[in-house]
């Protein structure tokens, strides 16, 4: 992982530590040598991922942390957050809201007012806060987009930064994560496994993507070097067109890749995602570049040729 270690026996307080990446992420600081603070709702689900190693902590966002649970930590992340991939009504919109925005200003909230030797705050954001750029190339100081999650990304980042007065503040944008057992991936295989793989409307959109591994490196790599900070665009270097990753795919797949599924069926299916499906982001991951980051899958047929064939459960 870059080729950094962690100083032994640092403490860090993870948020969301039993969900997609947070499962990546965990074994990973472990192996690191960090002590780990889990938060999560359900602590029969974390002692299942985590039996050993790891200390629970059973956290409802609605309400304060749990009494010295910041005692000695030296990091706090914040991977919280409903999944995006659901059908969007008023009320799921309202969760992808509050399960970002609510659960960081709880965070903020108490390292700013407790008395705690934390060091750095990383709560992670995601592209969509770019919203639909078109063909236009978006880095760090693009503006903020004007949709849904576009909003929910601008807030959520402000209330992050709200604790670098305190700490370092490290906030990296994600773009679609390729990971077999969670996210993008295991929505789209099935379709091209029945030979019903296709794109969402014409397939021009650009999808900037980033393999989990990577996300797990960055994570590392900017726990460990102090001079990181700020907004971070995580993003592969090599954005793809939707059309060119449904080709990848059906490659490696030995299926065809034929279907083009209209918006408005997109929208009878996802409601308000079929939005953000058919956005296009051509994002540079401009900042980790000029840092020195290494990235272990800069081209997207590796990345995917990791994950399909390492598992069979896809």
């Amino acid at each position: 992982m870059q080729g950094l270690l962690a100083e032994p026996g640092r403490c860090l307080v993870v948020v969301g530590g039993t969900g997609g990446l947070g499962r990546r992420l965990v074994p990973a600081l472990v192996q690191q040598g960090y002590r780990l603070r889990l938060l999560v709702r359900s602590l029969s689900k974390a002692v299942r991922l985590f039996p050993a190693g790891v200390e629970h902590y059973v956290w409802d966002s609605r309400r304060e942390l749990p009494e010295r649970v910041l005692d000695g930590a030296w990091g706090v992340l914040n991977f919280a957050g409903a999944p995006i991939a659901r059908r969007w009504t008023p009320k799921y919109r309202q969760i992808i809201l509050e399960s970002r925005v609510a659960t960081t200003q709880r965070l903020v909230h108490a390292l700013l007012s407790a008395q705690h030797s934390v060091q750095v705050f990383l709560s992670v954001s995601a592209i969509g806060y770019y919203g639909d750029c078109g063909e236009k190339e978006c880095d760090e100081d693009t503006p903020a987009g004007m949709d849904f999650l576009a909003s929910v990304c601008q807030r959520w980042e402000e209330a992050a930064l709200m604790a670098a007065e305190r700490v370092r503040v490290i906030i990296p944008r994600l773009g679609v994560v390729l990971d077999r057992q969670a996210g993008f991936l295991p929505h789209l295989v099935p379709s091209f496994r029945v030979f019903l793989g296709g794109m969402p409307g014409n397939g021009q959109q650009w999808v900037s993507w980033i393999h989990w591994s990577d996300v797990v490196s960055f994570v590392l790599w900017g726990l460990q070097i102090p001079t990181v900070g700020g907004v971070y665009n995580v993003v592969a270097p090599h954005a793809v067109r939707f059309r060119e990753l449904c080709q990848a795919l059906g490659c490696l797949l030995q299926r065809p890749c034929w279907l083009r599924i209209p918006v408005w069926g997109l929208r009878l299916r996802y409601g308000g995602l079929a939005d953000t499906l058919t956005a296009s982001q051509r994002v540079l991951p401009r900042k980790v570049t000029e840092a020195g980051f290494n990235f272990r899958f800069p081209k997207l047929m590796e990345a995917l040729r990791e994950e399909l064939t390492e598992s069979d459960s896809l």
